[in-house]
């Protein structure tokens, strides 16, 4: 039985280039963290966890693809 018509699923979840609203310092965050991020340089949360999808307190520039 041939299966070349069946695509291989492509994940939704990737890395992003995020900077911090504070101080602009950039960070590479997971799109679906299951944990807290915090800046390096200040401490200001970037990443808090949700369920799925984690919320991003900064500004995204891009996908570190």
């Amino acid at each position: 039985m041939k299966k070349d018509h069946i695509e291989i699923p492509k994940p939704t979840s990737k890395f992003q280039k995020v900077n911090c609203n504070e101080c602009g310092e950039l960070q590479i965050v997971y799109s679906h963290a299951s944990q807290p991020v915090a800046c390096n340089s200040c401490g200001n949360n970037i990443a808090e966890p949700t369920g799925s999808k984690a919320k991003i307190n900064g500004k995204i520039s891009g996908s570190a693809e």
